[in-house]
């Protein structure tokens, strides 16, 4: 996009001054519609996931090889932390495979989990540090953390994403939202380049502001981050959402009411993706390890 003012110039647009954006970008900051796009990070590679259909992101400057950044607009967090928890665990693979107990935002079960292991997260022996042990020996949780968040490509606001940040990048994720409310910007006023951070073995991002969005654009995110689409995607709205941990790469199954019949609409031509940018740093894209507890 070529109207971004550049972050680094230091000159605060008008539209975005006077603004008090104190505590508003505390859904990102945490301490440790017939379903919807959802942008996967598995194998430390970029791809699109629509309507059952997996598009891997190219990177633009090497059409052979897979984006390992993307530039989009943040445009809400869930505030909460969400949780899901297979008792035997989840097996690759299991494409109808349902989560024993999961929660959206962090706080209790979910009024439809099929087996709902504690009243509260916080108490649940699953949420414990230590309650899972991995195969080289390292400590984590049974029941698996991600920030739920819903993203835009910044020419398409209108068409949202939903992204898993796995545990391993919240912090990561905190501190960016830190750092732009010391500057006194929301998250969604801004363009960010998300990466993967190149010594990690297992998929962890990297979030860094590109620029400030022009005000048109930044007008759309004000509206459609009130819509329904989005409050499914972070899993707060009333649409029944069955989750799944594949899950935490795998697009949500939203159960919509019935809708009355219409006539057949033109094919509607493809919509562009979220930005593709050519990485600043080499990473290892052979890499399946997706245990995101480390």
């Amino acid at each position: 996009m070529s109207e971004i003012i550049p972050f680094e110039s230091g000159n605060l647009p008008a539209y975005l001054k006077n603004q008090n954006v104190e505590n508003l970008n505390g859904d990102l900051i945490s301490t440790v519609s017939t379903g919807f796009p959802v942008v996967s990070i598995k194998g430390k590679i970029f791809a699109i996931v629509r309507g059952g259909d997996r598009t891997t992101m190219m990177n633009p400057k090497d059409p052979d090889s897979p984006a390992t950044a993307i530039e989009v607009v943040l445009l809400k967090g869930n505030k909460g932390v969400s949780k899901v928890y297979y008792a035997k665990g989840y097996q690759e693979g299991g494409e109808d495979q349902k989560p024993d107990c999961y929660s959206n935002e962090g706080v209790k079960p979910e009024d439809n989990s099929k087996n709902p292991q504690s009243k509260q997260c916080s108490t649940c022996a699953h949420n414990q540090w230590g309650s899972k042990i991995g195969d080289n020996g390292g400590k984590g949780k049974a029941c698996q953390d991600s920030k739920r968040l819903a993203i835009a490509a910044a020419g398409l606001i209108n068409d949202p994403y939903l992204l898993r940040v796995p545990p391993a990048s919240i912090k990561a994720l905190s501190e960016y939202a830190a750092a732009l409310q010391k500057r006194n910007l929301h998250y969604s006023q801004v363009v960010t380049k998300i990466a993967f951070e190149a010594e990690a073995a297992t998929p962890k991002l990297t979030f860094k502001a590109m620029g400030y969005l022009p005000e048109s654009a930044y007008n759309e995110v004000r509206t459609v981050v009130d819509t329904e689409v989005v409050a499914s995607i972070l899993g707060t709205g009333v649409v029944a959402v069955d989750e799944t941990v594949a899950a935490l790469d795998k697009p949500v199954a939203v159960v919509e009411k019935p809708k009355a019949e219409a006539k057949p609409k033109p094919k509607a031509e493809p919509k562009p993706e979220p930005k593709v940018v050519e990485p600043e740093v080499a990473v290892d894209l052979n890499l399946d390890d997706l245990n995101f507890d480390d």
